[in-house]
């Protein structure tokens, strides 16, 4: 073993290294001869449509597991690629000189579960000989656009599906190699795709316009009455408080269903926009270029999306100072309504504490007329003494100041020892 190979086995890599470094050769382009015909599909469908389709393909064990690979069927060449959201088969034939081409769309629906996805973008390449050849392919009858991409490859479309819902590009080459064609049909290939997956977001972003338009009307209204209603009474400010969070309730709900899709058409926009720029298209002639026609229609899509996200975010901040005012101003009157509890309680210890001294009064006079009443049975056995000079009478009234100090002092120790006393 050479020393080179020995300290190799000491380094540590990575986990994931090798999937970083496969990343860069996942989506190779296939070799493209003229003429051709080429289909791009480009679909939805749960994890178990996904396998069938790679199952179809007689993959080499390398290959199992990856997320794009390439075969052959009935002498078709095949292209799967699987992708965060969507899947895409594409399917060549070069020129079978003297035998006619196979119908590639007949080979997918023989081939594959076609029935059980949703397709997306459905295209149909011709990669033919001449120019002549190029400009009869398209419809005469629909305005047409195109211009020379790069490698000097004119193409032309009027990105409106025929009959069978394919949208056909007529393309004509000279002098490529097989490699430079295929690459430059799969940016095409791509360009479209992203532009149809950017633009999901739209119904979406029409869908909740008229929800969201509704929301600000009614914050408009809630404002208002908050701003109008300043001295309003704690039930109200409740019940306003309610619908305010209602309706932040319902714009959280809306940013959750729409936040992945709008991020996702802003994504596949800047792959797409990447897409028209590698093409590196040329205006010819008075033909108005795909690149200035989808972009001039893409724009005003993706201002929508963007300005729908910008209500849904400018709606929720609102809301939410609306509620933070509204809570303030339940806090205050909380506060006010306390400070006038407080008072009400001062006033009432106040009074507890009058007639408790009341009372205590009362409580004197009581103790001590009972007091008198034990005493005078001692002063009137006192009163019958002989050596005693007073009566009954006259003791019993000289006894009731003596009694009722004793009975007020008392009971003042009593109250002085209660409140002194530690918790």
């Amino acid at each position: 073993m050479s020393p080179k190979s020995a300290s190799n086995k000491q380094w540590k890599f990575h986990d994931e290294r090798d999937s970083l470094i496969a990343e860069a050769h996942a989506r190779p382009s296939q070799n493209i001869t003229s003429p051709a015909e080429i289909l791009h599909v480009a679909f939805r469908a749960d994890d178990k449509i996904y396998s069938r389709f790679f199952d179809q393909l007689d993959v080499d064990a390398t290959q199992v597991g990856k997320r794009h690979i390439s075969g052959k069927i009935k002498d078709c060449s095949i292209k799967l690629e699987r992708h965060t959201e969507f899947m895409s088969c594409t399917i060549f034939q070069d020129s079978l000189g003297e035998r006619k081409p196979r119908e590639l769309s007949a080979i997918l629906s023989e081939t594959f579960p076609m029935e059980k996805v949703e397709i997306l973008v459905l295209l149909k390449l011709d990669l033919l000989h001449t120019a002549r050849e190029m400009l009869k392919t398209l419809s005469i009858d629909q305005r047409i656009y195109g211009g020379r991409i790069r490698d000097g490859i004119d193409v032309r479309s009027t990105f409106i599906p025929d009959e069978n819902g394919f949208i056909q590009f007529a393309l004509h080459g000279k002098n490529l190699t097989s490699d430079e064609m295929g690459r430059r049909l799969q940016r095409l290939m791509e360009m479209e795709t992203y532009r149809t997956m950017s633009l999901l977001g739209l119904p979406q972003a029409r869908k909740v316009s008229a929800e969201l338009s509704q929301i600000e009307r009614e914050l408009d209204t809630l404002t208002v009455s908050l701003r109008e209603n300043a001295t309003s009474s704690q039930e109200e400010d409740e019940a306003l408080f309610g619908k305010l969070s209602g309706l932040l309730e319902q714009t959280n709900i809306i940013a959750t269903e729409t936040r992945y899709r709008f991020s996702a058409s802003r994504a596949y926009f800047a792959l797409f926009t990447q897409r028209v720029e590698s093409l590196e298209e040329e205006k010819v002639g008075d033909v108005q270029t795909m690149s200035g026609f989808l972009k001039s229609r893409l724009d005003p899509a993706m201002a929508t999306i963007e300005s729908t996200a910008k209500r849904q975010e400018t709606l929720n901040d609102d809301l939410s100072r609306a509620l933070v005012l509204l809570r303030t101003r339940i806090e205050l009157n909380l506060n006010k309504g306390n400070q006038a509890l407080l008072q009400s309680m001062d006033k009432r210890h106040d009074q507890q504490l009058k007639i408790s001294r009341t009372v205590e009064g009362l409580s004197v006079v009581a103790i001590t007329y009972y007091a008198v009443g034990l005493v005078s049975y001692l002063l009137k056995a006192l009163a019958k003494q002989p050596w005693m000079p007073f009566s009954e009478t006259m003791l019993t009234a000289v006894s009731i100041p003596f009694v009722l100090a004793f009975v007020w002092i008392s009971l003042k120790r009593v109250r002085r020892a209660w409140q002194e006393r530690k918790p």
